[in-house]
């Protein structure tokens, strides 16, 4: 709209003036000391519309000339990158395929001329991992540090993943110095805690605890499930009974049937000895959430008569029916140390034609020698060492 009435002011006042002009030419006289000059308005008119379309055209044509360097260089430019931009999808397009050599290749070779140059050389970093070139690994990491300085957290993030499979100390302590750096970073804060999970590091996790709660690093389901992991490396690192019970009192009531940590706790009592307590404990967890490693204890128990023990296992059968080949191992060693020989066998047998483990025969090879059957109890560890060499 804006235009149309530009051209009609344009159109209007262009027919004024010629109108005027044909009307009267008019006369125009100009002086330059002993020189006169006459002529007609309108062709005073034109000359100076000729005069600057021309001083335009010669004004335009030296600042043409003048940028024309820099046309070039940018036309080079937006060449380089568009060939980038195609190496780029050549190398994922190798990526969806596999093909870990060529994705790497064609994501390194114009790394330098993208504007996504970081891109290049963290994907290529990656790349060379798959491929355990280590050493393409830690230069294309290294060209990234020296041109892209700025982003030594994203390239430390890459790095520690890269690293955190074959060298767990060194990508934890890249963590280390990137939490130090940003000690609210959420990614961060992640996945350090996943590193010092993964090695133990029970204290320094307590104290970035806290932290992750308050960055909300984690999601709530995620947080709860860390926090049951310190506590169950805490658990499973006592040192003796003291300390064990000392950390199992510091626990609520809701954590004292948490599978994760009542598994360790347990493991760690009966490893010393010290059952008293734990019969009560596992059948309490187990009646309010199932879980196999809590079975599994169970069975192992050697407090008390057995024979209670297999009556409340006998009521989990019930519920669970013979496809827990975890339930039938407590079963069958339940029963044999109640000395009911032929039901234990029987299901330490079901229980192995769900999964033959070599744990399952040596408790039925035992089951054979309590009964007095030697030579059976021989055929079955047999089968034991035949299975274990299969494995």
């Amino acid at each position: 709209m804006r235009l149309i009435v530009i051209l009609a002011f344009v159109f209007l006042f262009t027919t004024s003036l010629a109108t005027m002009l044909l009307y009267d030419n008019g006369q125009v006289a100009m002086v330059w000391g002993d020189w006169v000059v006459e002529t007609s308005v309108s062709f005073l008119i034109a000359a100076i519309l000729i005069g600057f379309v021309a001083a335009y055209g010669v004004i335009r044509l030296m600042l043409n000339i003048w940028h024309l360097p820099m046309f070039w260089k940018r036309r080079r430019r937006i060449r380089q990158y568009s060939k980038a931009e195609t190496a780029m999808a050549k190398g994922m397009i190798a990526l969806e395929y596999g093909d870990w050599h060529k994705a790497e290749k064609q994501l390194i070779k114009s790394a330098k001329n993208s504007e996504a140059g970081l891109v290049h050389y963290l994907s290529a970093a990656k790349m060379a991992h798959n491929q355990q070139a280590y050493e393409r690994r830690d230069q294309y990491l290294s060209q990234a540090r020296d041109i892209y300085p700025e982003e030594y957290i994203t390239i430390g993030l890459v790095e520690a993943r890269l690293l955190s499979e074959d060298k767990p100390e060194m990508a934890l302590a890249i963590l280390q110095t990137l939490h130090e750096q940003q000690p609210k970073n959420p990614t961060i804060l992640s996945e350090y805690a996943v590193g010092l999970r993964k090695l133990g590091y029970w204290e320094t996790l307590a104290d970035i605890l806290p932290l992750i709660k308050s960055t909300r690093a984690l999601d709530s389901a995620a947080y709860f499930a860390l926090e049951q992991s310190y506590w169950a490396g805490k658990l499973a690192s006592a040192s003796d009974e003291i300390e064990l019970d000392t950390i199992w009192k510091s626990l609520t009531k809701k954590q004292h049937l948490s599978a994760e940590l009542l598994a360790e706790y347990a493991e760690q009592r009966m490893g010393w000895g010290q059952e008293v307590t734990l019969e009560s404990l596992l059948e309490k967890a187990i009646n309010k959430q199932w879980n196999d490693r809590l079975v599994y204890q169970y069975g192992r128990l050697s407090l008390g008569p057995a024979f209670e023990r297999l009556k409340v296992a006998e009521k989990w059968r019930s519920a669970q029916g013979d496809n827990n080949p975890i339930l039938l191992l407590t079963l069958g060693r339940l029963a044999c140390k109640s000395q009911l020989w032929g039901l234990g066998q029987s299901y330490l047998k079901q229980s192995l034609q769900l999964r033959a483990e070599v744990e399952t025969f040596h408790a039925l090879a035992q089951c054979y020698e309590a009964e007095g059957k030697d030579n059976q109890a021989a055929l079955t560890y047999k089968e034991a060492i035949l299975q274990l060499e299969n494995k």
